[in-house]
């Protein structure tokens, strides 16, 4: 109906320039690795780290390392079982 005018480019004008649309994306694109990788760290699913599943089990380092001092013969008996309930562990049965 109208040709010219101010209602003539109106209609493209809203969407904005692509680049606008792309810088919109990459931003959108990063902030999506950022919360996997938190997720992911969350979770405990780096290298190295104490997973749940192992908390679950049972598993500690430091009792390991206190067993593994004890198997070499660096500790006797009785400091074994006091590091180890003093560290959590159940205290080791009378032989």
């Amino acid at each position: 109906m109208f040709r010219g005018g101010p209602y003539q480019y109106s209609v493209h004008l809203h969407h904005g320039h692509p680049f606008l649309w792309l810088l919109v994306l990459a931003v959108l694109v990063t902030l999506c690795f950022f919360a996997v990788r938190a997720l992911l760290r969350a979770s405990g699913r780096r290298p190295g780290s104490l997973t749940a599943a192992a908390w679950s089990t049972g598993h500690d380092a430091a009792l390991d390392s206190v067993r593994l001092r004890y198997a070499r013969g660096e500790i006797d008996r009785d400091e074994f079982a006091r590091i180890s309930t003093d560290l959590g562990a159940a205290p080791p049965a009378s032989a």
